[in-house]
């Protein structure tokens, strides 16, 4: 990809790994389906400028499931940051990644376009919220932009996106990031985890788009807890000097 072209980020999500590599979740072998997933980032990371990580990392919060997840993805060649999902253990994510490229920093720098992270974890609690601490990270890491063009990256979807259960235990208390979104012309999207399953939605003049599971997958719309049969996938977005978004899925069909 040329200096000139968009900026091409990898986002994967609720890979959901254990210390156990035969362990399942949701009936699937959870690190089969995140080796099959790797194995499909590593050529489009040729190409990349960054990896993002939208929670869920690490099921059974093991430290040799964080080191193992670190080790997986530094083989991709990419800077990236990660995210605590509502099963992570933030301790754990910062031990294991404590960088030189992969990190749980809070924000990534490529070209004209700024990515912030933020933590929407409720300690002990499924559902998610932005705590104040949060919410002013978010203040500053806004009013220190030096680009022109900002996605907001986090695990629980602040909008209902048409399944009911996981609708219930999704973002709580959304309206002080919404004002935020509409205050600030900047943010084009907002990327988020844990349901699952890809959405792309409007929110606010922005958009509101998820990844895949590595995992299992949930399936759209029901009403209970349901899996799905969408093999594992991960998502890229080649973002524009304009703030142009293209967006699209690859899905690991073949292990």
């Amino acid at each position: 990809m040329s200096p000139a072209g968009p900026v091409r980020l990898l986002q994967l999500s609720d890979t959901h790994l254990f210390a156990d590599p035969d362990k399942r979740q949701a009936g699937v072998n959870v690190r089969d389906r995140f080796n099959r997933t790797l194995a499909a980032m590593k050529p489009w990371a040729a190409h990349a400028h960054g990896l993002l990580h939208t929670g869920d990392l690490v099921h059974d919060e093991s430290a040799a499931g964080y080191d193992d997840l670190a080790a997986q993805l530094a083989t991709l060649g990419l800077p990236g940051r990660v995210i605590p999902g509502n099963h992570d253990d933030p301790r754990q994510m910062a031990r294991a990644f404590a960088g030189p490229l992969i990190t749980t920093g809070r924000s990534l720098v490529v070209r004209d376009w700024t990515v912030i992270m933020l933590n929407t974890q409720i300690p002990g609690a499924v559902p998610g919220a932005l705590a104040e601490g949060e919410l002013a990270a978010l203040d500053e890491a806004l009013e220190a932009l030096t680009t022109d063009h900002v996605i907001v990256a986090m695990h629980h979807p602040p909008i209902p996106v048409g399944t009911p259960w996981l609708d219930a235990i999704a973002l709580q208390r959304p309206a002080a990031l919404q004002a935020r979104i509409e205050a600030e012309s900047r943010i084009r999207a907002v990327l988020v985890g844990h349901i699952h399953h890809p959405v792309d939605r409007p929110w606010c003049g922005a958009r509101v788009i998820s990844a895949p599971s590595t995992a299992a997958d949930f399936c759209p719309g029901a009403a209970d807890f349901a899996r799905g049969e969408a093999p594992p996938g991960f998502r890229w977005l080649d973002l524009g000097p304009g703030g142009e978004i293209d967006t699209g899925v690859v899905w690991a069909t073949h292990g």
